[in-house]
């Protein structure tokens, strides 16, 4: 499956890029094509053990998915992948 990862502009100066398409039947295999594409992107979304970062979400479709089994998500051909981030500060 073809889908569109679409990452928020903190992201974009971070990894150089806010959209990315990329291959997939799982949202965790898709990650994955976008993390070899995307050598920095693991590190700003992905704990060590593989969760996602606790300001992270993701969403496919405009669904927001739950953090545990998110990378069990299934995907279609033109799906879109959205991270969203939550940025803090004062």
């Amino acid at each position: 499956m073809t889908v569109t990862l679409r990452l928020p502009s903190v992201l974009k100066v971070a990894v150089g890029a806010d959209r990315v398409r990329i291959e997939g039947a799982t949202v965790g295999e898709a990650l994955e094509a976008a993390f070899a594409a995307l050598p920095n992107l693991r590190r700003h979304l992905l704990l060590a053990n593989g969760e996602l970062r606790p300001h992270a979400l993701c969403l496919v479709n405009g669904e927001v998915l739950r953090r545990r089994g998110f990378r069990d998500r299934a995907l279609r051909d033109g799906d879109e992948i959205l991270i969203h981030q939550a940025i803090s500060g004062g």
